[in-house]
């Protein structure tokens, strides 16, 4: 059992394999030396003088330079030394075809020879070289000695190995003894520590889900004890904090839904007025479009809203607004209003125009609001107002010098007829007869549209007074009829029958002379009653060429036609019958071509619903 002599014999061993790691890594590197010196694309003899200087500089034992596999070996070896041996097959190929380094313990009958072998670059030649060291037999026979030696005496300690086993199982046993009472005492001291965690963990759930209970717990351990006071302060801190949250938010929600009705109240409003809205805030994006600007520009809001108004805006526009803003600008002013005119689908628009720039409260621009009105009932109101006063001087100062000048023109007619022969003066007189007569009627016409009788409406039926007015046309017209479609559910209202006759009778005759020339004349005139509303509507269709779109809003102005005779009172008289009635009279483009007139008169049974129609709307545009 002596430890020492064991120790020995192992040490013997190992002085074996390091005299043989020894041996290799000195052949490695005088080999990487011989390859490094030698040239070997010369000549075998002058390889083979280069070896031996080689050779004998390191003390090598053998040096083989292999140039290719099959080939024999150019070889120098120390003398004294026994036949080397060539180089196996497979160890050539791993320096020559594989071109990596590679050691070998070769054994023959003379010892043994430990080999490396390193490839030679083929700049130099290509190929290996093989270094071996010799190890002769008698120091084989002293290693092999000591081997057997050691394996003796290891077979020859049979209690060796139970005593090694007797103290593996004690070593054993008291490891798994001293693990296990370390494992006792872990989990009792865990325990103690693990279960107010447990209890944390849970409590952090329910605060997790919004109880804030407080946990009850104590331990022998003061850490785990401040820890559970912390965190019973921090729950009850949440708890005032959650309450003071839920608070917040209803008072929030309630603000927030103030605000929504508020701005929906706006919204409604907005959409509703009868005025033009758009808003763009501070970098000149469009922000809002109400339903009246949509329709007076006739456009679609969602094409505009989020684009900026240089992009959407024609350019004349909004060079027009651009002049506005720097004018407000230059006078500090915070609004400006300008009356212009816009083009839109063919024909040009009054529109009143105010600007106005939003600041807050600290004087920073929160945007602009342009708000516009539609000028074309005002315009038209004021060009009726002013045809009719120059209507009424015109009547005023030329019909008291027409009839002197009638009677003076046939008083020189019956007194000299006879006594000059020559027909000028027959034709001049009779001229200026006819010519007064002329001018006296348009003097009336001018008349009758400076002043209208007023309407005295009286329960009527409004089917019948259509067609009392197209009996004429019928009769005169025997190859043509005007179709006229009743609506059976029309009811009596109040209405002046002689004015709405006239009216009639002025659509008619309009588009009896638009249909001149036309082989396939059509004219329909149509009631129809819409009793949600309480209005009748009237509508003139003909299949006539048509009303110009710039002269379709204008047509109901005095001195406006598109005939080639006339005054242009015709309509304008129409007109303002159907406003006494509180009425509303509109031109349209039929669908089929040709005109389509459309009246739209209040139905009106008693004279307390005539005072209120007076003071109301009858239609979403606020006529």
């Amino acid at each position: 059992f002596s430890e020492e002599m064991v120790a020995v014999l192992k040490n013997s061993l190992e002085v074996n394999s390091v005299f043989v790691t020894t041996a290799k890594e000195k052949n490695y590197h005088f080999a990487n030396e011989v390859v490094k010196q030698v040239n070997f694309k010369k000549l075998p003899q002058v390889i083979k003088s280069s070896l031996n200087k080689q050779r004998e500089k390191f003390n090598l034992d053998a040096l083989d330079y292999y140039q290719e596999i099959g080939a024999a070996p150019v070889s120098s070896v120390r003398n004294g030394l026994p036949h080397m041996p060539r180089a196996r097959v497979d160890f050539l190929k791993k320096g020559i075809s594989f071109d990596v380094e590679a050691s070998t313990l070769r054994s023959f009958a003379e010892g043994n020879l430990v080999r490396v072998i390193v490839p030679v670059d083929e700049a130099q030649g290509g190929g290996a070289l093989v270094v071996s060291s010799y190890i002769p037999l008698s120091l084989l026979a002293k290693i092999d000695s000591i081997t057997v030696a050691y394996e003796n005496l290891r077979d020859m300690n049979p209690l060796e190995l139970p005593l090694k086993s007797i103290y593996l199982v004690i070593l054993v046993l008291m490891t798994l003894v001293i693990l296990l009472a370390a494992t006792w005492f872990g989990f009792y001291l865990a325990k103690q520590l693990s279960i107010p965690l447990v209890l944390l963990g849970r409590a952090t759930k329910r605060v997790a889900k919004g109880d804030f209970r407080k946990v009850d717990t104590l331990t022998a351990s003061t850490e785990i004890n401040h820890l559970v006071d912390d965190f019973n302060t921090m729950t009850t801190q949440l708890d005032m904090s959650q309450r003071e949250v839920r608070e917040a938010n209803a008072s929030l929600r309630e603000t927030l839904d103030q605000l929504d009705q508020h701005s929906r109240y706006i919204q409604v409003v907005m959409s509703n007025v009868s005025t033009g809205v758009v808003s763009l805030d501070h970098d000149g994006v469009i922000t809002m479009i109400n339903r009246h600007a949509e329709k007076l520009l006739h456009i679609e809001a969602q094409e505009f809203i989020g684009k900026k108004a240089k992009d959407v805006i024609p350019d004349e526009h909004y060079t027009t607004m651009s002049e506005l803003t720097e004018t407000m600008k230059k006078h500090r002013a915070r609004s400006i209003e300008k009356e212009i005119h816009i083009t839109i689908n063919g024909r040009s628009t009054p529109l009143q125009v105010k600007l106005t720039v939003m600041y807050d409260d600290k004087g920073n621009e929160l945007g602009k609001v342009v708000v516009f009105d539609d000028l074309t009932m005002v315009v038209s109101a004021q060009r009726s107002a002013a045809w009719r006063e120059v209507a009424r001087r015109i009547a005023h100062e030329i019909k008291n010098p027409l009839t002197p000048i009638r009677l003076s023109a046939q008083r020189l007619q019956r007194k000299f007829a006879s006594q000059i022969a020559d027909e000028t003066f027959s034709e001049c007189t009779s001229m200026i007869i006819d010519q007064v007569d002329d001018i006296k009627e348009l003097v009336n016409e001018f008349s009758h549209f400076a002043r209208l009788p007023s309407s005295k409406p009286f329960m009527s039926s409004l089917n019948k007074t259509v067609e009392d007015a197209l009996i004429l046309f019928n009769q005169v017209h025997v190859k043509f009829r005007v179709d006229f479609q009743p609506d059976p559910e029309m009811p009596d209202f109040l209405l002046d029958r002689d004015q709405i006759k006239r009216v009639i009778t002025n659509l008619v005759d309009n588009a009896m002379s638009a249909l001149k020339g036309r082989k396939n004349k059509k004219i329909v005139v149509k009631t129809d009653f819409d009793p949600n509303l309480k209005i009748a509507r009237i509508s003139v269709d003909d299949n006539g060429p048509g009303v110009p779109a710039n002269l379709r809003d204008r047509i109901f102005e005095p001195y406006v036609t598109t005939k080639s005779h006339g005054t242009g009172l015709g309509l304008a008289i129409v007109k303002r019958t159907i406003e006494d009635h509180n009425g509303f009279i509109r031109a349209f483009e039929n669908e089929s071509g040709g005109t389509r007139i459309v009246i739209e008169l209040p139905v009106v049974v008693s004279q307390m619903d005539q005072n209120v129609i007076e003071s109301k709307p009858i239609n979403e545009d606020g006529l």
